[in-house]
């Protein structure tokens, strides 16, 4: 049996996890945590013997990166995940630095993290090749195609945030769009924090308004 903690900012994303490697004959969550001072807290009172440390970068106190040096220090005996929405070439770098063994993105079909963390417990590497900000080959079939991909392009926007935006600005809700994209509604979320950090805006109009201008 695979014994994961998983860490992550958002109680919904280890809820979701959870549930799905619930009566999973292979892997077990044995513990979970929201951010590096719990996590940490947890591990030591509890001295807890996992064999993969699945962790998000982005934590509420400190970063997912802090957390694997730390439990390395400590020489926890595991092995290290990350699972984020972030793909960055020279994180990516730091990460295997660190002697992490897999990284998967958060839009990432839950049956290619099953994969991915049983690759993991057996010694094996598992990195994507490409970033998923570098696919933008949106090819989405509407008459409003070509106004769509230059938005994307334009804003620097992946295919999911893409998607993501298009939903918003029908006024669908974050549970809505979850359930369209068969995501969890807190990988929305960040989804949705991200493109008003690209886009500039706080509001659906606001999106609206910008995809119109680009017709």
């Amino acid at each position: 049996m695979i014994k994961i903690f998983i860490v992550d900012d958002h109680q919904m994303m280890i809820d979701g996890i959870k549930a799905y490697f619930e009566n999973d004959a292979e892997i077990e969550i044995i513990g979970s945590s929201t951010s590096y001072d719990n996590a940490i807290r947890k591990i030591r009172n509890s001295n807890l013997f996992f064999d993969i440390l699945l962790t998000d970068l982005n934590l509420k106190d400190k970063t997912g990166l802090d957390l694997i040096r730390k439990l390395k220090e400590a020489n926890q005996n595991c092995e290290y995940m990350v699972l984020t929405m972030y793909f960055e070439k020279n994180i990516i770098s730091e990460l295997k630095k660190l002697g992490v063994k897999g990284f998967l993105h958060k839009d990432a079909p839950q049956l290619k993290l099953r994969e991915a963390v049983i690759n993991v417990s057996r010694g094996q590497s598992v990195f994507p090749e490409n970033s998923p900000s570098e696919n933008l080959n949106y090819d989405f079939k509407s008459d409003n195609a070509t106004a769509k991909d230059n938005f994307g392009v334009k804003y620097k926007l992946s295919k999911r945030e893409l998607q993501v935006a298009l939903l918003v600005t029908e006024g669908k809700s974050t549970d809505e769009i979850a359930k369209e994209l068969e995501l969890s509604p807190a990988t929305v979320s960040t989804h949705r924090k991200n493109l008003q950090h690209k886009t500039k805006t706080s509001t659906p109009l606001e999106l609206y308004k910008i995809l119109g201008e680009m017709k």
